[in-house]
């Protein structure tokens, strides 16, 4: 399978990524099974590169170990065909999703689900923040078991991209302006407390600016700014999985720290984020058939593999 593609015709590439496919045997087998259903085998003609994301290196997070990331791969993929209706399923995957809309002004604004592109390894799925047609801000992320970030919740929700599109200054701000003074990031992270809720999900995981998948030492005030400070802001703390552990959604900061002249419009912000929340939930869960996971015998018995392959 991968020399029928010219992504891994480097020798050394494809060495690793074969010593990839051969460490944890049985669950490569069971990824090529889950694979055959006809949705990701018609998905994987046209993104032959799918079935082996999790190959890449430092997907996700830096510092997963083969293991660790293709257990991420199988429990977010047999989570989404367990979950969403075919056609839900088929449009995320293939198309945009619009999970919210509005219409400020002059501004046509969306919010979009959709399967990750063109940033294959920082996670499967993307909500986009669209201003008058434009990808202004995205947000990624996997559905993940819990053990893998230390968790004590059957999965979690891990962000592992949160950043602006370069170019678009001028259409962030304006749209901070027309959604209540509510930026982007914080806009799309109350869009997905929505997923969160229609998945029956209330555990999430936002990585940090060192274990972002694209880090490089050159821009780490820029990753320190995006991931570490936004999370601090809101009042994540980081864990000692080195990610940012919380619950959905955050605890927000209670009013009596609020300063006085700005408790109106921190009431009118948070009501339009939990608005949004709900929009989104309501939307998803018309086309979805919830269950609550639980980690298999087989997840488990993952988590002895993956400490001998780490």
């Amino acid at each position: 399978m991968f020399a029928r593609n010219k992504y891994y015709w480097s020798p050394a590439r494809f060495f690793r990524n074969l010593g990839g496919v051969s460490t944890n045997i049985p669950r490569q087998i069971e990824i090529f099974r889950i694979m055959r259903f006809p949705i990701y085998a018609d998905f994987a003609r046209t993104e032959p590169r799918f079935r082996f994301r999790f190959l890449i290196r430092d997907y996700l997070v830096r510092g997963f170990s083969t293991g660790r990331r293709a257990a991420c791969f199988l429990h977010h993929y047999k989570r989404l065909y367990a979950s969403m209706s075919a056609d839900l399923l088929h449009r995320t995957l293939y198309q945009n999703v619009i999970v919210f809309e509005a219409q400020q002004n002059d501004l046509h604004l969306e919010i979009s689900l959709c399967f990750s592109r063109p940033f294959e390894k920082e996670g499967e799925l993307s909500l986009n923040l669209h201003v008058d047609g434009a990808v202004v801000f995205v947000l990624s992320f996997t559905i993940i078991p819990g053990w893998v970030v230390q968790s004590d919740s059957a999965e979690v929700l891990l962000i592992s991209r949160l950043q602006g599109t370069n170019g678009y200054y001028r259409q962030i701000r304006a749209a901070t302006k027309a959604l209540n003074d509510v930026g982007p990031a914080a806009l799309l992270l109350a869009a997905l407390h929505g997923i969160a809720k229609a998945f029956g999900i209330n555990t999430m995981a936002g990585v940090s600016a060192v274990r972002q998948s694209s880090f490089t030492e050159k821009l780490s005030h820029f990753y320190v700014s995006a991931y570490d400070d936004f999370f601090s802001e809101i009042g994540i703390a980081k864990s000692t999985s080195g990610l940012f552990l919380s619950s959905i959604p955050p605890e927000d900061r209670p009013m009596s720290s609020i300063k006085q002249g700005h408790k109106i419009r921190t009431r009118e912000k948070r009501e339009f984020k939990r608005q949004v929340a709900e929009e989104v939930r309501l939307l998803l869960r018309q086309e979805m058939n919830v269950t609550v996971s639980e980690p298999s015998c087989d997840e488990e018995s993952l988590q002895m593999v993956d400490c001998i392959d780490s």
